[in-house]
């Protein structure tokens, strides 16, 4: 996995590596299209991290893994992090390959209660973009259902 970057004209930004699932293929021999946007999801929760409480608590010998982008476990507690649009364009076919797939990204924008997310998954075997992407998250009161807002802190924080 790659350092994180923080270029501040372009947004922190950073690259997970993703195991293709056999799954992901199609009768075509490529990553689904449908299979992308789960693809998505995982490189964000590689990036990112999981929010606190969820899955097994890291062991000794299985220690947690810290996200190269500290975003989810500084969410405090009650807020959610939820997805309300994502963009998919699909450059070129993204053949199955048993190497992982590097997937880049980067906060490309920090709104008052989102950010928006952008995706550059990359073919390991010829290095070109094989699809680009973005995601907004919004920030939500788990009880209220309304937007929470980000504070001067974590703007400055998620612009790099």
């Amino acid at each position: 996995m790659s350092p994180v970057s923080t270029n501040s004209s372009h947004g922190v930004n950073t690259t997970v590596q993703i195991h293709l699932r056999w799954g992901d293929m199609d009768a075509y021999g490529h990553v689904n299209n449908v299979q992308i946007v789960r693809l998505m999801e995982e490189a964000r929760v590689l990036a990112f991290g999981t929010p606190s409480g969820t899955g097994a608590p890291e062991s000794e010998d299985q220690p947690e893994v810290a996200a190269p982008i500290d975003l989810i476990s500084s969410v405090p507690e009650g807020v959610l992090t939820l997805i309300s649009e994502h963009t998919v364009r699909y450059r070129r076919q993204l053949p199955y390959r048993r190497q992982p797939v590097p997937v880049r990204l980067q906060i490309t924008k920090v709104k008052a209660a989102a950010i928006e997310v952008g995706y550059e998954f990359i073919d390991p075997v010829t290095a070109e973009v094989a699809v680009t992407a973005s995601s907004t998250m919004v920030f939500v009161d788990a009880e209220s259902g309304r937007p929470v807002r980000l504070n001067d802190e974590q703007k400055a924080r998620l612009h790099g």
